[in-house]
């Protein structure tokens, strides 16, 4: 394989939006685990989308912070550390719609 076009790494991130990736994803965690029926109503209902974006940001914000690097080009492309703050954004912006 060649590298000339290779993924990005989420090593490029790092300190403080290592801290940011951890906060947010304990962040979503903890509202989902705290009280998760107050969270749904928060949101407007919680369509099947939302919760695979909130997993998805969650976890991605997990691997982010503890310094994980994916080693095949596809799975540094899904752990990329901007998608997971792209849908956390996006999150927040439907959670601020309801």
């Amino acid at each position: 394989m060649s590298d000339r076009h290779s993924a990005p790494l989420g090593q490029s991130f790092s300190g403080l939006w290592r801290l940011l990736s951890l906060a947010s994803a304990l962040c979503w965690g903890g509202q989902v685990m705290w009280a998760p029926e107050a969270f749904a109503q928060r949101m407007g209902g919680v369509t099947f989308l939302m919760g695979i974006g909130l997993l998805y940001a969650t976890c991605v914000g997990v691997i982010h912070a503890i310094g994980f690097r994916a080693q095949g080009r596809w799975s540094r492309w899904a752990t990329w550390p901007l998608f997971g703050w792209l849908i956390s954004l996006v999150l927040l912006t439907l959670m601020g719609l309801h």
